[in-house]
């Protein structure tokens, strides 16, 4: 999914970037100038701003509904290594708390190693 996404947006650089650009320069009437100017500008700095939640949101509710039909914990474990668990949980606490996802990361990490530490101890 990523890859396609990533495959649009080199395309949107190579084909929709340089035509605006074009247009702007040598043939925009006076009233196509803003719309040329925000296309580009929204292409390179924008898109991601746009598709990275979609993105994140669409990995949390794959993740949910695997999780959902699993039965017993075999299949939890294999639904949650599966799609991407691990990142879906970063995205859902860095969205949810407004958090960096580096912080998101460490943060998840830690709970990890603590909680599987409390394991150790308790037979």
């Amino acid at each position: 999914m990523i890859a396609r996404i990533v495959v649009l947006w080199i395309v949107g650089m190579v084909l929709i970037v340089p035509y605006s650009i074009y247009q702007l320069l040598f043939h925009a009437q006076r009233e196509d100038y803003a719309f040329l100017i925000v296309a580009p500008l929204f292409w390179i700095f924008g898109f991601w701003g746009v598709v990275g939640p979609c993105l994140a949101a669409f990995r949390i509710r794959k993740l949910m509904k695997a999780l959902e039909s699993a039965q017993d914990s075999a299949q939890l474990r294999e639904a949650f290594h599966a799609n991407e668990g691990e990142e879906a949980v970063i995205d859902l606490l860095s969205s949810e708390s407004g958090l960096p996802r580096w912080v998101a990361r460490r943060i998840y990490h830690n709970a990890l190693v603590r909680i599987q530490a409390n394991r150790e101890i308790r037979p």
